[in-house]
């Protein structure tokens, strides 16, 4: 059974139709990426796996049930949500920004564990744990979305453009972050525009296209095929 099933999706924005019949599946313990051009529906599609926005037609299952219909039950089910441009809370301080990944949780000696774990992750975070979130350089305000993400304790985390507006060094550091995610349990979902970065580190990939899926396959394989990555991701 997969970890994550979306069948048949669609979903509207008034009469422009975002996503059109899309069906993808996320096993647990993969890394899974989606692709495609601005426009594709990629942001459209981690909407509704959110329920920050309700989908036209189609299934949504987590783990064999339907989706939970509001934010934070989708959360407390285990899938999270490390957004695009990170959106951390400028005027709290990086440990207060953690603590609020979780909020839904009652184990407080798991939380302290994966309050250290998210330190050893992330050592700049430690050093700089009473500074406000607003205050941290762009790379380090993308750590703390990570780490923020982590302290819910996620079964998936979805990953929307976590390169967009980092420098390159701080880029390959945050795809080496999301392996290490991936290798401690986390099944991942990543929204990307570094097609090459993500078809190197996922085990399937997915490529939409005008709301729906165009072509899916092993990252690795799609990687090495000159005519997709010619025809759908621009290169």
């Amino acid at each position: 059974m997969p970890l994550l099933k979306i069948t048949d999706l669609t979903a509207a924005y008034g009469g422009i139709q975002a996503l059109k019949g899309v069906s993808l599946e996320v096993n647990e313990g993969e890394i899974v990426a989606v692709l495609g051009a601005n426009g594709a529906g990629k942001s459209t599609l981690l909407k509704c796996i959110s329920s920050v926005m309700k989908p036209t037609g189609g299934t949504l299952e987590f783990m064999g049930k339907p989706i939970p219909s509001k934010p934070h039950e989708v959360v407390a089910s285990g899938l999270v949500q490390v957004p695009e441009a990170r959106q951390i809370f400028a005027k709290l301080t990086v440990y207060e920004n953690l603590r609020v990944g979780s909020n839904l949780r009652k184990d407080t000696a798991g939380i302290q564990k994966d309050l250290e774990r998210v330190y050893a992750m992330f050592p700049r975070l430690k050093e700089r744990e009473k500074q406000y979130g607003g205050l941290l350089s762009g790379g380090e305000q993308q750590m703390l979305a990570i780490g923020r993400g982590i302290m819910a304790k996620p079964k998936l985390m979805m990953f929307d453009e976590p390169s967009l507006g980092l420098a390159p060094a701080i880029v390959q550091q945050v795809f080496d972050i999301i392996q290490e995610i991936n290798r401690e349990g986390t099944s991942i979902m990543l929204i990307e525009q570094n097609a090459k970065k993500a078809l190197g580190i996922c085990d399937q990939a997915y490529i939409m296209q005008v709301g729906h899926v165009a072509i899916s396959g092993k990252g690795r394989d799609l990687l090495a095929d000159e005519s997709v990555t010619a025809a759908y991701l621009g290169e």
